[in-house]
């Protein structure tokens, strides 16, 4: 993968998302004899919006509390370090007292960007781990993963607003005709959204890949994230629900650093790829994943998961590292 073909797959995609989210709602306020220059006014007051409320209720929601250089001082050293190494500014590193194991970087835009850890991340990786996922964030940073994200889940917002107002409005006023009219709007937006989240889901698993391949290359050791990867993923496995909540989202889930939904898939996958896995941590024990992966999601809800994950399969993730391992070997 390369930088041209990731910046291709994202212009391509906001140009699919925004034509098929504004070609519904320009056909929606036609039908209803609307004013479409009223609406887009109403719509950018909105991204506007989100855009300056977003990190604010990131920060509350994850419970985040910034530091100083006194606390931490190994962190905001690996920090400098890797940001002067991608030439973007330093984040403000920020601690969330979760014991779910992840860390994302949100903002505006560079230069008001957020790197926060949680407390569980740190208490189960040691310091090289660590030092991959800050680069794998970083990566996010340098490539303006968390800008694109927020403009790009503001169509799928947007379709479900619609498509929510729409539809009960059909049902609960209007005549006969318009009723109609307004339940086949809420129809068709509740398609789009679907639609526009899968768009933003397949962009979302691309960057995730490009952050890895760019923390691998950047750290030389690719085997310390796949080691970190696999913690995490068992650690997230064995936790309680109540630890699995937090972030839920799709657009909060896919800037952490694994997508905790999904995991018995990605477990029983691994054990699968056990060969190619222990290429690259050969230490690791497969049955301890094997009984993890019978305390995971199952049934319907597991499935549902899977299929809207922000993140590419745990075991893909950990194939693709082990092959820049041979590829640096």
């Amino acid at each position: 993968m390369d930088e041209l073909n990731l910046q291709l797959k994202m212009y391509l995609t906001l140009i699919l998302m925004f034509a098929l989210g504004y070609s519904i709602l320009y056909v929606a306020l036609t039908l209803l004899g609307a004013s479409v220059s009223i609406f887009i006014g109403f719509a950018a007051l909105m991204l506007i919006a989100q855009w300056y409320i977003g990190p604010a209720m990131i920060k509350f929601a994850s419970k985040l509390r910034y530091i100083d250089k006194n606390e931490y001082p190994d962190l905001h050293k690996m920090v400098e370090e890797l940001a002067n190494e991608a030439k973007v500014p330093v984040p403000r590193i920020a601690i969330s007292p979760s014991m779910q194991p992840n860390a994302f970087v949100f903002g505006r835009t560079r230069k008001s960007a957020t790197l926060a850890v949680h407390q569980g991340l740190l208490s189960i990786l040691d310091n090289n781990e660590i030092y991959s996922v800050l680069a794998h964030e970083i990566g996010h940073i340098r490539h303006n993963d968390f800008t694109i994200m927020t403009i790009i889940s503001f169509v799928p917002m947007l379709a479900w607003i619609l498509a929510e107002n729409m539809f009960l409005s059909g049902m609960l006023g209007g005549n006969r005709n318009n009723g109609a009219y307004l339940m086949l709007i809420g129809i068709a937006s509740f398609i789009v959204y679907a639609v526009s989240q899968l768009f933003m889901l397949s962009l979302s698993r691309t960057r995730e890949s490009f952050a890895d391949e760019y923390s691998a290359n950047t750290t030389r050791k690719p085997e310390d994230l796949a080691s970190a990867l696999f913690k995490i993923s068992v650690s997230s496995a064995k936790a309680p629900p109540q630890q699995q909540k937090g972030m839920t989202t799709t657009t909060e889930r896919a800037l952490c650093i694994i997508d905790v939904f999904g995991n018995q898939k990605n477990l029983e996958m691994i054990k699968q790829h056990a060969s190619e896995i222990k290429k690259i941590l050969p230490n690791v024990k497969i049955e301890d994943i094997i009984n993890n992966a019978e305390k995971e999601m199952k049934g319907p809800r597991g499935i549902m998961n899977s299929l809207f994950s922000t993140h590419p399969p745990t075991y893909k993730r950990l194939l693709d590292l082990a092959e820049i391992k041979a590829s640096l070997n």
